[in-house]
């Protein structure tokens, strides 16, 4: 297993064909939509696991459920299940993106992997399945483990992850991917994950939104990570030139020929 030192103070990134573990020397604060060890907590590690086998269903999957099964990938990489939050994915994560954004006191640190070859969505789309006896959608999967050299209120926390989600699918945008169903432009794929982790130790940040610094750099970490994932590793069938991003217009003009149908 390959292991790298990371930015963040303390911090390693241990790579494998079927895992990337990011671990810590102390405890860190998390806000993740993993399955195992989701939601407002502390960690020390986070994993994003590959599924290699297909379950049909949740009791179908070792210890008879999706959450035992990663509680048990996680101890099997030494991770304290108890201070751990693990995604879930599909994608090969040996071919994952590692970026750094250091702007002014911000330091992000992100590392995604990433196919929207078989879920690439559109929200707002109509549903294509209905959660029930433990059965679920197929895994494509963009998923990100964000690390901010810094602390933020609970709040801006969750802030940061609209600023993240915004970023990627300004990228899904820019390539032009589709939804896989009906063709319109996608925001994202139908299971994507974040596990975004900051420092109790670090300078304290309280805006996430795109106009600040923090906010851009976040937005800028998950853009270009998820278009080096879908560039240079995935090269997918479902993107079209017909649904990228067009030029920008001029504000300029723009202002004007509104002001001349307001006369």
């Amino acid at each position: 297993m390959e292991e790298i030192e990371l930015a963040i103070p303390g911090c390693f990134l241990s790579v494998s064909d079927d895992n990337l573990l990011i671990g810590s020397n102390r405890p860190l604060s998390s806000l993740s939509t993993a399955i195992y060890g989701g939601g407002l907590r502390t960690i020390r590690y986070a994993l994003n696991h590959r599924l290699t086998h297909y379950y049909p269903s949740e009791k179908d999957f070792p210890g008879g459920s999706v959450s035992a099964y990663l509680e048990e990938c996680a101890r099997r990489l030494t991770a304290d299940p108890e201070e751990s939050a693990v995604l879930l994915t599909a994608a090969t994560v040996s071919l994952y993106s590692h970026k750094i954004i250091q702007t002014g006191p911000v330091t992000v640190e992100i590392v995604t992997t990433g196919g929207v070859e078989k879920t690439a969505c559109r929200a707002s789309s109509p549903a294509l399945y209905r959660e029930e006896d433990g059965r679920f959608a197929p895994l494509g999967t963009i998923n990100m483990m964000v690390l901010l050299k810094g602390r933020l209120p609970d709040g801006i926390m969750a802030r940061a992850f609209i600023t993240l989600t915004e970023g990627k699918t300004a990228a899904l945008q820019d390539l032009g991917i589709a939804d896989v169903n009906n063709g319109l432009p996608a925001t994202g794929t139908g299971t994507d994950g974040i596990t975004f982790i900051t420092d109790p130790s670090g300078p304290l940040f309280t805006d996430a939104g795109p106009f600040s610094e923090l906010g851009a750099a976040l937005a800028k970490a998950a853009y270009e990570s998820v278009t080096e994932c879908l560039v240079k590793y995935d090269h997918p069938w479902n993107s079209s030139p017909l649904l990228q991003t067009p030029d920008a217009v001029d504000l300029k003009q723009l202002k004007k020929s509104l002001s001349k149908e307001n006369r």
